[in-house]
């Protein structure tokens, strides 16, 4: 059995070197593979022949990572702050806010266009037709965001969405999944097990996102896809929450 070592640049939480390590264990099955966040170092240990060349092909289907034989230097130095000064409370939600700055740009183009769809309906179906509208806007662009890149998105999700971490091929359709549900609910349908359907996939997501909350990581967010590169926050938390609260209303609409 052969023993390579290797190293690799661009990953910034455990999805990463999760995403990676299951890439690396598919084309080369009967391979060991350890990967550290921390070291950056890559180890297996195989019968086949492997090669670089390969590998980088690999990895970059999934990002901007790059494997090399050779540890990089780029972050070996000392950054000294030459000024300290107290952050005020303002200051504090100031960068929280611009941290966060597209993730609240596509929430307020899916609440204006939900208000802009629904704002003729009648005074006793406006709600019902805001939050369709809402679901169906917020599945639309968020589908669009994954859509850029599948690949990228799928090695962020399947690190905390439960259902991904079981089943990788579901982190790969997922983004189609969100756009056939966001032209459903645009068309003006809904549909008991529909909702019912949505609740269990963004229950699934809940509880990685809670879990990575209370764990203090830093994971990146798949919600806004692989082009834009955004933490899991109490925000994430939060969009998540209104999903499952606005498909429990409409399952008790049609219930009672």
């Amino acid at each position: 059995m052969q023993k390579y070592k290797f190293f690799v640049s661009g990953m910034t939480c455990d999805s990463c070197t999760n995403a990676i390590k299951s890439a690396i264990i598919n084309k080369y099955p009967l391979s060991k593979v350890d990967l550290s966040l921390t070291t950056k170092e890559l180890l297996i240990s195989t019968n086949s022949e492997i090669l670089l060349s390969n590998l980088n092909d690999l990895v970059r289907l999934l990002g901007d990572y790059e494997i090399s034989d050779k540890k990089s230097q780029e972050n070996n130095y000392v950054r000294f702050d030459l000024e300290k000064k107290d952050k005020t409370a303002f200051d504090n939600i100031y960068n929280y806010l611009k941290d966060k700055k597209p993730l609240l740009i596509a929430l307020f183009v899916v609440v204006a266009s939900s208000i802009c769809l629904s704002i003729n309906s009648t005074n006793d179906d406006l709600i019902n037709k805001f939050l369709s509208y809402y679901m169906g806007m917020f599945f639309t662009v968020f589908s669009f965001l994954k859509l850029l890149s599948v690949r990228g998105f799928a090695s962020s999700f399947s690190g905390y969405d439960i259902i991904s971490k079981k089943i990788y091929k579901y982190s790969l359709i997922y983004p189609f999944i969100e756009l056939m549900l966001g032209l459903y609910y645009l068309s003006g349908n809904t549909n008991l097990f529909v909702c019912i359907f949505v609740i269990v996939i963004m229950v699934s997501q809940t509880y990685g996102v809670i879990n990575i909350l209370f764990g203090k990581k830093n994971i990146r967010c798949a919600c806004m896809g692989e082009t834009i590169n955004l933490n899991i926050s109490e925000l994430t938390l939060l969009e998540n929450i209104v999903m499952i609260v606005i498909s429990s209303y409409m399952i008790y609409d049609f219930i009672f």
